[in-house]
């Protein structure tokens, strides 16, 4: 999976669940996860692990 295939997943899943949620069970800062969703940054391996496993394993 691309960064902009995660960062799609996170689109979607964000019009369900609230952005603030998914950093707090990712463990991955709310300002990090925000960046990314806007294009940018990209994540960091174990970063972009953590919200892959979230977003496609929920």
């Amino acid at each position: 999976m691309t960064q902009e295939e995660l960062r799609d997943l996170l689109k979607e899943r964000t019009q369900k669940e609230k952005q603030i949620y998914i950093a707090n069970v990712t463990g991955i800062d709310k300002d990090v996860l925000s960046r990314f969703k806007l294009g940018k940054i990209n994540l960091y391996p174990a970063l972009f692990a953590k919200l892959e496993n979230y977003l496609t394993n929920s």
